[in-house]
């Protein structure tokens, strides 16, 4: 979501005096990432310097080590989008487990932001697909009339891209409804004219007229800003499209272009000037248009969007063919459609749900607990052979002292050597566990190759005498043999389904995100929706890997649908380096994390075993209002 820029030069002193006060911890945090935002604009290192002091800050507090993230967020957001997209998940994650109004707001801009990013990809479906459904939600319990108004618009804005403008004029008018009870004049002066643009694209020319009036009712608040320059861009559509006044158009697009000029803002000087192309090619005028389009095609910033540079081509194309220049008709012709072709390709690779991802360095820690434990080792030799030669010098009196260090040291290397035994017996178990399941694949790819190599073969090869015999049989008998060997398909259709469960083919041919798609689609039914959301699966994951992790959400959806009862099941799955991470969320019976019992299932003991298998965690969780179960894992993969 777009930050607010404070302008006012006071306040980040005013800020800075609240830091060098004596206040709490939570105000020292809260205020140290409000001077990130300010200074993220200005000085990225002072704006980063302040973000770590909040989150020294902040330790200990789950709220507000949330807020380090949405603000890190925040700072990446153009810088790094990927790491941007990891910590608006995080803290949604976190500010999930706080039910206070506050941590409803900046969950929902945090999911907002995470939207913008999927727009920014050219990917509007995934970003109205989060506005709808998880951040008008939120928002709704955050309980601010602003929030909820700006999000409104936005959704506004993405349905009116998409040349839905029947649904985007009632999202304008709930935006309106909100923001006209707040003092965010900024936020309604945007909506009115945006609303006004749609308005004019559906022809409803007295609705136009009406909302302009109420954004040119609060223009004196907004004096050479961009937002003045989109209302100009809005008041010459509807004086070309409304009154037909062309020379007035102009005059306004005029006006919009010089104060976009005037705040270097490229891509709104562009924007306008699209609609100077536009009023050209209403007035029939194509020499003029076409030096227009020329103009765009050379702004890198405004052909970075595919719809942009589709819209500039084929203008070209267009108009260069009306003046019967064929031959850069069919240049320009020929860039729109690789354009196209493109963008097709992008939307088809783009179509996933960002959902959550976690970041742990689990090696990292292991060497450094290694580390610190061989320096612990160290320090207590040298103690040792210290204390050792003073006693050799020290005499009889010092022999005591001997003694009753040894014992000391004794019920010591005691307590270390239990400590080593259960560390062995577990490493035992480990392996004992793994070799279990390895056999336990290995047997399954036996049985399938088994089913498939010899009673497939078998049953297709009594079709195919029964094939044989219906062709010289008596009608009265060809019913009865046909039915035989229908039911012969059924059979081998059942024989493949379960040879497939065995050994599931397309994990080996296609990879584990495609495995995981098939998974799922079957085992949707009309009483269960299954909701799949894979980010960052590497394709290069040992296939022993891929296996494991998809036994382990084949046996978690198997629960989730057999036992729990589960209506919707929401599965994310993604991947940061080496750390894979799974969350399965249901909405069924639930869990009973307290009762020990519950967790003795061999489905659940499976599961346990694959992940200790992988180096990694598994924790159980109630679904809101105590209903459903949350299953988060974190597994340690490699190539």
């Amino acid at each position: 979501m777009a930050q607010l820029q404070w302008t006012d030069s006071g306040y980040a002193d005013s800020l800075q005096n609240v830091l060098n006060s004596r206040t709490t911890n939570s105000v020292k945090a809260e205020t140290n990432y409000l001077l990130c935002q300010h200074w993220s604009y200005r000085d990225t290192i002072k704006a980063k310097q302040y973000l770590q002091a909040g989150q020294k800050a902040a330790k200990g507090s789950t709220f507000l080590t949330a807020l380090y993230y949405f603000y890190e967020g925040s700072l990446y957001h153009s810088l790094n989008p990927e790491k941007a997209a990891f910590d608006y998940l995080r803290s949604d994650s976190l500010l999930a487990k706080e039910a206070i109004p506050k941590a409803h707001y900046f969950r929902a801009k945090a999911l907002f932001n995470y939207a913008l990013l999927y727009e920014d990809k050219d990917n509007t479906g995934a970003a109205v697909d989060i506005v709808l459904n998880k951040v008008i939600p939120i928002a709704k319990k955050a309980g601010d009339p602003t929030l909820l108004g700006e999000n409104y618009m936005y959704a506004g804005q993405f349905f009116q891209g998409a040349g839905q403008h029947k649904v985007a004029a009632q999202y304008y008018m709930q935006a309106i409804q909100q923001l006209q009870t707040t003092y965010k004049k900024s936020i309604l002066f945007r909506v009115y004219v945006y609303a006004a643009q749609n308005y004019c694209q559906l022809k409803r020319m007295n609705d136009t007229q009406a909302t302009l009036e109420k954004a040119k009712e609060l223009l004196p608040f907004f004096t050479n800003t961009k937002m003045l320059a989109e209302y100009y861009e809005v008041e010459a559509l509807y004086l070309w499209k409304g009154e037909k006044q062309f020379l007035r158009a102009h005059q306004s697009l005029d006006k919009g272009m010089a104060i976009a000029k005037k705040l270097d803002e490229e891509y709104i000087y562009n924007s306008l000037l699209f609609s100077k192309y536009n009023l050209y090619m209403a007035e029939g005028k194509n020499s003029q248009a076409i030096q227009v389009l020329h103009m765009l095609a050379k702004s890198a910033l405004y052909l970075l969007k595919a719809e942009n540079r589709k819209s500039v081509y084929n203008g070209l194309a267009q108009n260069y063919a009306a003046i019967n220049n064929m031959t850069q008709a069919y240049r320009w012709q020929k860039k729109y459609a690789e354009t196209s072709d493109s963008l097709a390709e992008n939307r088809l690779t783009k179509n996933i749900n960002e959902l959550e991802i976690k970041y742990r360095t689990t090696e990292n820690q292991k060497r450094i607990f290694a580390l610190e434990a061989e320096k612990k080792q160290a320090i207590l030799a040298n103690k040792n052979n210290r204390l050792t030669n003073g006693l050799l010098t020290a005499g009889c009196f010092l022999l005591v002292c001997i003694a009753a260090y040894s014992i000391i040291l004794y019920r010591k290397n005691k307590k270390i050597s239990v400590q080593q035994l259960k560390d062995i017996r577990q490493q035992q178990e480990i392996k004992l566990s793994q070799a279990m399941l390895q056999l336990q694949e290995e047997e399954r790819s036996r049985i399938a190759r088994d089913l498939h190599d010899g009673v497939g073969s078998m049953l297709a090869g009594i079709k195919i005498n029964l094939s044989g015999i219906a062709a010289k049989v008596n009608k009265p008998y060809i019913q009865c043999i046909n039915d035989t060997m229908r039911q012969l398909d059924n059979s081998v259709t059942e024989l493949r389904r379960i040879a497939h469960n065995l050994v599931p083919d397309i994990l080996l041919r296609y990879g584990l995100e495609e495995a995981l798609q098939e998974l799922a689609e079957t085992l949707i039914s009309p009483k269960t929706s299954i909701d799949l959301q894979c980010l960052n699966i590497k394709t290069d994951i040992a296939i022993g890997i891929q296996l494991s992790i998809y036994r382990i959400i084949q046996e978690l959806l198997s629960n989730a649908v057999k036992h729990a009862d589960a209506s919707n099941i929401l599965v994310q799955c993604s991947q940061n380096e080496h750390i894979f991470m799974i969350a399965v969320e249901d909405d069924g019976k639930g869990l009973d994390t307290e009762d020990t019992t519950a967790h003795r299932g061999i489905g659940i003991s499976n599961i346990k075993n694959r992940v200790a298998y992988l180096n990694g965690t598994i924790s159980y969780s109630h679904g809101k209002n105590r209903t459903g179960t949350i299953v988060n894992i974190e597994l340690y993969v490699t190539a």
